[in-house]
């Protein structure tokens, strides 16, 4: 079973999903900082545990923060279930897939911009990527808690499903001719990011069509997660998210 160790994660997970929250830690000495942990904790009816300093490091040798959550492992959300999701959504969708993504960094601060900016939900194959790990949810700072996130057999397949319920579903491409910002994104949108070596041949054969964000052409290589970020930009402004009431 694993372990949060960081704050931001610990009381996401509290309040956001409490009931995969087995147990918090908390060092002796430091109940009083931890209150506001303590009390939604006790809420949501997570047992609770203050042991002595020794006994806390020796057993969360990691754990900088003085408290602890015990986890359950990460579930993804169902495939069928998600379709059945966005099959109901009163508003225009907004999707993400990830095709070959294998550092935990990368996706962390992915699903971090995701929640920022209200994505709907988070697609990965399960070959040719990296899976939600503790680094993965560290680095996520608490984000992990807010979104769905589906791990699928057949990528390509998935995003067939996904254009049979009328998501566009275009392919980030440095080498694409057509820029971002001419595609009309107010509908409802599927984008496709790959690794450096870019998405497959079929994932992208499959997608409805391909698309670039305009960079430096002596330098066009953004990170993914860079550009997952200036691409989630642009859907929202096309949106009017930005704009005041």
């Amino acid at each position: 079973m694993p372990y949060l160790t960081d704050r931001a994660d610990i009381i996401n997970a509290i309040e956001k999903n409490p009931e995969k929250v087995k147990r918090l830690w908390i060092e002796e000495g430091f109940r009083v900082q931890y209150d506001r942990f303590i009390k939604r904790a006790k809420e949501n009816g997570i047992s609770i545990r203050i042991i002595p300093k020794e006994t806390f490091s020796k057993r969360f040798k990691n754990a900088k923060a003085h408290i602890c959550a015990e986890r359950d492992s990460y579930a993804y959300f169902d495939p069928h279930a998600f379709l059945n999701y966005l099959k109901t959504s009163k508003k225009k969708v907004f999707i993400c897939a990830f095709d070959g993504i294998y550092d935990p960094q990368n996706l962390g601060n992915i699903i971090r911009s995701a929640v920022c900016f209200g994505i709907d939900g988070i697609i990965l194959p399960k070959d040719k990527s990296c899976s939600i790990t503790d680094s993965v949810i560290k680095v996520s700072k608490g984000a992990i808690e807010h979104i769905k996130i589906i791990r699928v057999t057949n990528l390509a397949r998935y995003i067939e499903d996904l254009k049979d319920l009328g998501i566009f579903c275009f392919c980030l491409d440095e080498k694409a001719e057509k820029i971002l910002s001419e595609v009309d994104l107010t509908i409802h949108t599927c984008l496709v990011f790959g690794s450096e070596d870019g998405v497959r041949r079929l994932v992208r054969e499959t997608c409805d069509g391909v698309v670039r964000i305009p960079t430096n052409k002596n330098f066009s290589a953004l990170n993914v997660a860079t550009c997952f970020a200036v691409s989630a930009y642009e859907v929202l402004r096309q949106r009017g998210f930005f704009h005041d009431d």
